[in-house]
């Protein structure tokens, strides 16, 4: 029997009063190539699954005390989704509507990460989070996505910073990380033919 969650429907500017508490972070739900067309800089991409590699995924590279705010892009369970995270012990705060659009209209700039292919050369700092299927050249920083939150102001200052991307899943939740953590300049690099 699925189990249901109810979650609590924000406003943007309900959820940015969390973020101005400390302690809560936005979660994108969408698939890593529309979170790197375009998203609210600093939301992490949990790419929303049925099963347990969303929750898992968090559980194993964000802080538990982290309390999540999720950006509903309504073709998701977001129930499921946040059932899942709690019963991994996050809180989760509410969902958010309409999301990207809400920040468009007040004003804020969307943002988004470049992406290059496996036959590119990366510039900067070639970072490799462990993402599956990724190849990462000799000389790149190796920080496991499950280490990252707690290293990521190794890479504050650096410019630009390259993710070595198999997948992208746990390469797009860097993205997030970093931006957090106030690295200007990412770049995706999908490293799979």
């Amino acid at each position: 029997m699925p189990v249901t969650s109810t979650v609590r429907q924000l406003k943007l500017s309900e959820g940015l009063g969390h973020l101005g508490e400390g302690g809560a972070t936005l979660v994108d739900l969408r698939p890593v190539t529309s979170y790197l067309e375009s998203h609210i800089p600093g939301s992490l991409a949990l790419v929303y699954e049925f099963g347990p590699g969303l929750a898992g995924r968090a559980r194993d590279c964000l802080p538990l005390d982290l309390r999540l705010i999720l950006l509903d892009p309504g073709d998701v369970d977001l129930g499921n989704a946040a059932a899942a995270l709690r019963g991994k012990g996050f809180t989760v705060v509410g969902g958010v509507e309409d999301a990207l659009d809400a920040w468009s209209e007040s004003g804020e700039a969307l943002g988004s990460t470049g992406t290059i292919g496996p036959h590119d050369a990366p510039s900067g700092q070639v970072l490799d989070v462990g993402d599956p299927g990724a190849a990462a050249p000799g000389g790149a920083l190796s920080i496991p996505i499950e280490g990252l939150y707690g290293r990521a102001a190794e890479l504050d200052g650096m410019a630009p910073v390259t993710l070595a991307a198999g997948y992208g899943v746990r390469a797009a939740l860097a993205v997030g990380i970093l931006e957090q953590h106030r690295v200007e300049k990412i770049l995706f690099w999908r490293t799979l033919g």
